[in-house]
């Protein structure tokens, strides 16, 4: 049984739409950039077994692209989602600072009335 490709490229589409999947899912990222990486090889590959068969390649260009969002959107959630967490880090950590900042003028005001 002669292996033209054709396999490859199926392999690589059905990794790069579960990259796409897996993407959606904090921490899962890392399955979805190891489909995608994975996709992406196995696509290049199979795209060279078709074209030197005389096949056609589509199945391998679409799970080459859909490996490559596949691949860029778990880093993008990754960075978005780690920015988020820093921001309401800060936030909850400024916000202790506003409290005794205005525990403290209260007890000034409290000091100064009660003279």
């Amino acid at each position: 049984m002669q292996n033209n490709g054709k396999t490859l490229s199926i392999v690589s589409l059905i990794l790069g739409i579960a990259s796409i999947v897996l993407a959606w899912f904090y921490m899962i990222n890392i399955a979805a950039l190891v489909c995608g990486i994975v996709g992406i090889i196995l696509a290049a590959k199979g795209k060279k077994g078709l074209q030197a068969s005389g096949e056609p390649t589509g199945m391998a260009t679409a799970g080459l692209v859909l490996s490559i969002i596949g691949l860029v959107l778990p880093i993008i959630g990754f960075f978005t989602c780690t920015l988020c967490v820093l921001c309401v880090a800060s936030a909850a950590n400024s916000s202790t600072e506003v409290n005794g900042a205005l525990n403290e003028l209260n007890s000034i005001i409290q000091t100064a009335t009660a003279n």
